[in-house]
């Protein structure tokens, strides 16, 4: 099925092949595909015809390391030991000699416009383009094509997770208004704490402790509280709270991630309202714009996305408050290989094809901003995230229900 799809994909692009190199895991992207969890010590090539059988290029003491590759993915095996050998077996191991220059797709990006899938080393690529007369030809799409399209148990596993997040956010949430109302004190790290606790209670993993921010902590989009350095949270601030997490039962299970904002107060401050409405309509015409292009059978690009969003933060009156994209490919990591929702860090040209993940999470930073009036300049970070999985004929939000108002705790 995955090689029916990779060259599927290679014909219809006009590509020979799929050239993946990898050398002691520096590209995980080419033991993904070839089924492997181990790379041995010696550089190996995987070439995937256009029309054909895979091939492998290993050296000669490799041989055990690839006899676990999938049943899929097996094919001859040619062996070299020095590194003349290597460079003169090439040429012949993608067919470079057959009348006609070659493209091939690798793992590279011209201008290191997508840095995900910059694996492969410029000597190498240099190497290739020397011995093959090659044109090589960056693989974003076929990875995003082989590795972020989810199959229905993924999405189930990260519905399931999507659920799991909703709940315990609102059991946060409730956690800093009881103690608020009860006079208690409370920090950004019990909160923290109490996320953790709430997590490993639902069986779910996460690569790093959840965000939870206040005020001008919030303004710094990957702060987040340590037993070390943390600040309380009281009566009259802003709460910024990001939580990601999967099931811990299979390598493939799929993050959720969602970001909340809350006032701890009774009646949320004008100014709070505003860059928050800001942030929500911006979100709102990301997935609106989304869902148009399918509905109209076009599959829509990254940074186009990114753009619907921008503007409208920005006319509304915050664009020097953009720090970051408006969204990132989620999946088995938190930061997956499929299309990101951005042209700001990068010009994501990936379109939004069916069965992709990806988060939609604008935000507005004013570390300086005096919110309420007091005089004194706290600051404010909001953001607001969904997630998103495109369909066929459909976007779905997997993190409902989407937040629409800012949360009122006391």
């Amino acid at each position: 099925m995955q090689l029916q799809r990779i060259q599927d994909y290679l014909q219809t692009n006009h590509l020979d092949g799929w050239l993946l190199y990898d050398f002691r895991g520096q590209n995980p992207i080419a033991l993904s595909v070839a089924g492997l969890t181990n790379s041995g010590t010696r550089r190996w090539f995987l070439w995937i015809p256009a029309q054909g059988r895979p091939s492998y290029l290993i050296h000669a003491i490799e041989q055990a390391a690839f006899a676990g590759v999938s049943p899929e993915m097996r094919g001859e095996m040619h062996l070299y030991i020095g590194w003349q050998q290597l460079a003169e077996m090439l040429p012949d191991f993608v067919g470079a000699h057959r009348g006609k220059p070659l493209r091939i797709a690798m793992e590279y990006s011209p201008l290191g416009a997508l840095p995900y899938i910059s694996k492969v080393d410029a000597g190498t690529l240099e190497l290739i383009t020397e011995v093959t007369g090659a044109e090589i030809v960056g693989s974003a799409d076929l990875v995003q094509l082989v590795q972020a399209v989810l199959s229905p148990a993924q999405m189930e596993s990260h519905r399931r997770a999507a659920a799991h997040c909703m709940a315990i956010k609102d059991a946060a949430f409730a956690f800093v208004a009881d103690a608020l109302k009860a006079g208690r004190a409370i920090t950004e790290y019990d909160v923290q704490s109490f996320l953790m606790e709430q997590f490993a209670a639902a069986g779910l993993y996460t690569d790093h402790p959840p965000i939870v921010a206040v005020n001008g902590n919030a303004a710094l989009p990957h702060y987040a509280p340590s037993a070390e350095q943390h600040s309380p949270i009281q009566a009259g601030d802003v709460l910024l709270i990001d939580l990601w997490a999967k099931e811990q039962n299979d390598p493939g299970d799929c993050y959720a991630d969602i970001t909340w904002t809350a006032y701890c107060g009774a009646e949320v401050p004008p100014q709070v309202e505003r860059v928050f409405r800001a942030v929500a309509q911006a979100r709102d015409a990301a997935v609106a714009a989304i869902r148009e292009a399918i509905a109209a059978g076009r599959r829509p690009r990254g940074h186009q996305i990114d753009d619907v969003a921008r503007d409208v933060i920005e006319d509304a009156g915050f664009g020097d408050a953009i720090l970051h994209r408006t969204g990132h490919s989620l999946g088995p990591a938190v930061h997956w290989n499929g299309v990101n929702i951005d042209n700001v860090e990068t010009q994501d040209r990936r379109r939004i094809i069916p069965g992709v993940l990806f988060t939609i999470e604008p935000g507005i930073y004013l570390p300086e901003l005096d919110f309420d009036g007091s005089g004194q300049a706290k600051g404010l970070g909001i953001r607001s995230e969904v997630n998103c999985i495109a369909h066929e004929d459909s976007l779905e939000i997997a993190t409902g229900p989407v937040q629409t108002e800012m949360v009122a705790l006391l």
